[in-house]
């Protein structure tokens, strides 16, 4: 099989930033329109989004808590 790689990828869904955070891939920017951030991403692998998708991944609940707190504040700071 195949692994298939993201050169770059974007969000905005805060939860799948903190999933892709949680598991080691470099948040390389964040864009913000508006009050809404946009979270860029060096290399994402596919099977990594897959995984999301699917319902499938698992992460530490405080450490995902905090990194959304973490992501929150990031966003709220950029003016």
């Amino acid at each position: 099989m195949e692994l298939k790689m993201s050169q770059q990828y974007k969000t905005t869904d805060i939860v799948l930033a903190a999933f892709l955070r949680l598991n080691h891939c470099n948040m390389t920017n964040i864009e913000k329109v508006g009050q809404k951030g946009t979270f860029v991403f060096g290399v994402v692998p596919e099977e990594l989004l897959q995984v999301y998708d699917l319902g499938q991944g698992s992460v530490e609940p405080v450490a995902f808590n905090n990194m959304v707190k973490q992501l929150t504040t990031a966003v709220r700071r950029m003016d």
